[in-house]
């Protein structure tokens, strides 16, 4: 008989994320077999055909498959891992796989607050501190807030209602050193990955070493450490890898910044290594936020992501001795 203009029908079975899959035997098959198995490990069927987009991908997956899921979002469930592999392992990923991983892995929690207080804006702005025991910040508290740009509601509401002294960073706002009340002080630096001064903005950039040198709290426990800093996360949260300084920092509240696609895999290592230090050296996920104001469309990526998530952790292996 013919089907579709086929002569020939053969009928084969494929397991898929743990699914048996029955497809016909036809160049369109021969594609999304192709664009299942091509670019990620572990899959037995390959083909010599050239491996169509992932958008493309994504047509023919709902257009000729039936999964258990019913849906496209079976390939990210599959591929967008929740748990970090290995560095040895991230290396033999593509660029497609790491970007599902990074996607999946940020937005969804590993660890569960029992519960969350909303220190400031409800909005942008305000950030979730867990007040679960042994991260509840505690007495003495001490906060670090980088990245303020006027809006001073979260390090108002923790230093109020936590007793907490918060000492507030922010580069690009155009104020001098002062003390905003009895519990928060604002200085004009910045947060970097080593120290710096740079000539075209006239920003003075610092790092937490140094930062915590200079307050004189070399040693101290950070009860929450705080980061919207427009990129400059990444750098900043690797030298506080290298230096061990992240070892005393019970809470860590960071909004990080990527445009959505690892376009090589050179650039995929340099974000996720990043992501496996934290959680290597005790950090765990208890709530992730999407930016609602840079939604971005990606690729490979078949649902709406952002650029910037807001990643809340706490620190497992945290010493609370102050």
């Amino acid at each position: 008989m013919r089907q579709g203009g086929c002569k020939v029908v053969v009928v084969m079975v494929v397991v898929l994320t743990g699914t048996a899959v029955i497809f016909l035997e036809t160049p369109a098959t021969h594609r999304l077999l192709a664009a299942v198995a091509g670019p990620y490990p572990h899959t037995r069927y390959q083909s010599r055909r050239k491996h169509p987009t992932t958008a493309e991908s994504s047509k023919w997956l709902s257009r000729l498959v039936t999964f258990n899921d019913t849906n496209v979002l079976a390939g990210l469930r599959k591929y967008g891992l929740l748990d970090l592999p290995t560095k040895e392992d991230l290396r033999q990923m593509s660029p497609q796989q790491m970007t599902m991983t990074y996607h999946s892995y940020i937005d969804n929690i590993n660890i569960l607050c029992h519960r969350k207080f909303r220190m400031g804006r409800v909005g942008d702005g305000g950030w979730e501190v867990c007040d679960d025991e042994p991260y509840r910040p505690g007495n003495p508290c001490l906060v670090y807030s980088f990245g303020i740009n006027h809006d001073f509601t979260f390090d108002d509401d923790i230093a109020k209602l936590y007793g907490c002294e918060v000492y507030a960073f922010d580069p690009s706002m155009r104020e001098s050193i002062h003390r905003r009340s009895q519990s928060v002080h604002f200085s004009q630096l910045g947060i970097g990955g080593e120290d710096t001064y740079i000539k075209r903005s006239g920003w003075h950039l610092m790092t937490l070493q140094s930062i915590m040198a200079m307050l004189d709290h070399t040693g101290r426990t950070i009860d929450v450490l705080k980061m919207d800093v427009e990129g400059a996360e990444w750098e900043s949260l690797r030298h506080m890898i290298r230096s061990r300084d992240l070892s005393r920092v019970k809470q860590l509240l960071v909004e990080f910044h990527f445009d959505g696609e690892f376009k090589t895999k050179d650039m995929g290592v340099a974000f996720l290594d990043v992501l496996v230090d934290l959680h290597d050296s005790g950090f765990r996920k208890f709530y992730a936020h999407k930016n609602p104001l840079k939604n971005l469309k990606s690729r490979t990526f078949s649902i709406v992501r952002t650029a910037c998530y807001e990643v809340h952790y706490v620190n497992i292996n945290v010493n609370n001795d102050k």
